[in-house]
Parts: structure tokens; sequence; C-alpha cells
């Protein structure tokens, strides 16, 4: 009897080893696949956004185009007098 007793509980044991493996393998799989359908989510939404950003490229502020020169000098106009 002691030794149906062993022989069931490495069978019970070996179930459940196998059991976790299955389903550590099959999370791992399902994760994968996840990740990858996210990547590619993203791939597509970022190429939707670039050609809407195309056709309508300044949507949230003006573009100002000054050239260098203008810079310069409405910066040396706006230093404080250093002879003070």
């Amino acid at each position: 009897m002691q030794i149906l007793y062993t022989v069931i509980w490495s069978l019970v044991l070996l179930v459940i080893i196998v059991t976790a493996v299955i389903f550590s393998f099959g999370f791992i799989l399902i994760a994968a696949a996840a990740g990858s359908l996210f990547g590619i989510y993203r791939y597509y939404l970022r190429r939707r956004r670039s050609s809407e950003l195309r056709t309508r490229p300044y949507t949230y502020g003006e573009v100002i185009d000054l050239q260098a020169e203008v810079i310069r000098e409405t910066i040396e106009a706006r230093k404080p007098d250093e002879r003070k």
C-alpha cells in the first residue's frame, strides 16, 4: 500500500510540474504575441500621424522665419547697458 501512495504522489507532483511548465510557456507566447501586436500598432499609428502632419503641418502655433542678423540685432538691443 505504501508503494501505491508513493506512485500516486509522484504522479501528482509530475502533473503539477508539467502543468506549470505548460502554463509558463503559454504565458510567454501570449506576452510575446501581445508585445508584437503593440509594436505593429505603434508603427502604423506613427505612420498615420506623420501623414496627417504632412497635410496640416502647423496646427498648434505660428512658425516665424527670422534671419540670423535680425536675431543678433534684437539680442544686442535688449542687452543691458554694460557701462553702468
